[in-house]
């Protein structure tokens, strides 16, 4: 049986595989869409789609409290319960993020886009419509990257092939994510070493 160390050292070598220059150009992008005051959409399809609803949730609120400044404008495209169930059952399942960037997705916007495999069809979709947009594309993906690595503007990488692992390492980019923006625009990160 599968031991709790086992666990974390996949983990462990999974997170020491991520490259910190994608991460810090995603960072970048997200400082300049706010400073734009353009908008940020997250999507991301089953466990992923909670992670697109987490990081909105920190995207708005914990910079603009840590720094005292305007928030991140954010949406979330997997929010929508209703919205998303008649994309499934009306339409086509792989339009449910795609269909929401037609109606709100402006040239300069970003779109990042989470998908374990790199390969979710209502991801890569959506991805596929905010690219022809003009709007960022940001990946954040598992095993090769799949077809999110060749649309993304910014792809940032959990070298694993295991879903726990990939989707564990995405909520720790996400987290880190917004405490480097606590400190872009002037606050103070808890998660800085030492204090």
């Amino acid at each position: 049986m599968l031991t709790f160390d086992e666990y974390l050292k996949g983990l462990t070598e999974a997170l020491a595989g991520i490259d910190r220059n994608a991460f810090d150009a995603a960072v970048a992008v997200i400082r300049r869409v706010h400073d734009a005051d353009k908008i940020v959409y997250v999507c991301g399809n089953g466990g992923s789609a909670a992670t697109a609803s987490h990081m909105i949730n920190d995207l708005v609120k914990a910079p603009a409290e840590a720094a005292g400044c305007r928030p991140i404008r954010a949406v979330g495209l997997a929010d929508c319960v209703p919205l998303m169930t008649a994309f499934a059952n009306d339409s086509d399942y792989a339009l449910m993020f795609s269909r929401q960037i037609e109606a709100m997705g402006r040239e300069g916007d970003l779109l990042i886009a989470v998908s374990g495999s790199g390969n979710s069809a209502n991801v890569v979709e959506a991805a596929r419509v905010a690219k022809a947009r003009g709007m960022t594309i940001v990946a954040m993906t598992g095993f090769d990257g799949g077809k999110l690595a060749d649309v993304a503007d910014v792809h940032i990488n959990c070298p694993s092939s295991c879903f726990g692992h990939i989707e564990d390492a995405h909520l720790v980019i996400e987290h880190a994510m917004v405490e480097a923006l606590k400190e872009a625009f002037g606050g103070h990160s808890a998660a800085r070493a030492g204090e």
